[in-house]
C-alpha cells in the first residue's frame, strides 16, 4: 500500500499554490497517496494522524506566515512529531538571499514552535517588479502603491534586481521545487 501525504498551505497571491501542485505531482509521480488543502480557503483541515507525512507551505508577507498555516501548525505541533514533516516558504527574501530566508522564515519558525521538519526549504515568492498582476483583487491599495512606487524607483535608477546564485539559471525555483519533492518522497519511502 502506498504511503500518503498531505500537504497543506497557505497562500496570498498565488505562488505558493503553484509550488505547492507542483510538489504533489513529483510526489504523485513517486508512487505516493497525497491530499493537497488550501487552508485559506477551508477551516477544516484533515487530521494528521491519517497520513504517513506532512508538507506545509505558506507564502510569506511583511515575515509572517499565512494566518492558516500558522494555525495548523501551533494546532498539530505534537503530533507532527511522529511524522516526517517538511516545510517551504516563498518569499521575495528567497529571491535575493535564501540562506537568509531559511533562517527568518523557516529555522524561527521551528525553533519558535518546538517542531523539528527533516526537509525545510524556501523558494522565490512572486517579484514585486515583474509577476505581480495588479489587477488581482488580492492585492489590496496599500500593495498596489508600494508595488509601483517600487517599479518607478527601478526604472529611474536603472539598476537590476539582486538574484541569489541559487535561483541565477533558475529564477522561479522549479528544479529546486522538484528536488525537493523528490528528496521529500525518498524520505517517506524509508521509513
Amino acid at each position: 500500500m502506498a504511503k500518503n501525504v498531505l500537504v497543506v498551505y497557505g497562500s496570498r497571491y498565488g505562488c505558493t499554490e503553484e509550488v505547492s501542485k507542483e510538489i504533489v505531482k513529483v510526489l504523485e509521480k513517486e508512487g505516493l497517496e497525497v491530499s493537497l488543502v488550501n487552508l485559506e480557503s477551508t477551516k477544516d483541515a484533515p487530521d494528521v494522524k491519517n497520513f504517513d507525512a506532512v508538507l506545509v507551505g505558506s507564502g510569506i508577507k511583511i515575515g509572517k506566515w499565512t494566518k492558516g498555516t500558522d494555525n495548523f501548525l501551533k494546532k498539530n505541533k505534537t503530533q507532527l512529531k511522529d511524522k516526517t514533516l517538511g516545510l517551504y516558504t516563498c518569499s521575495g527574501l528567497a529571491m535575493e538571499d535564501a540562506e537568509k530566508a531559511k533562517k527568518m522564515y523557516v529555522e524561527e519558525k521551528m525553533e519558535d514552535l518546538g517542531i523539528d521538519a527533516q526537509l525545510f526549504d524556501v523558494f522565490p515568492g512572486k517579484s514585486i517588479l515583474s509577476d505581480f498582476d495588479l489587477s488581482n483583487p488580492n492585492i489590496g491599495f496599500i500593495e498596489r502603491k508600494i508595488i509601483e512606487q517600487a517599479a518607478k524607483a527601478q526604472a529611474k535608477d536603472n539598476k537590476p534586481i539582486k538574484i541569489d546564485e541559487k535561483w541565477k539559471n533558475d529564477p522561479k525555483g522549479w528544479e529546486e521545487i522538484k528536488s525537493f519533492a523528490s528528496k521529500f518522497a525518498k524520505m517517506v519511502k524509508s521509513k
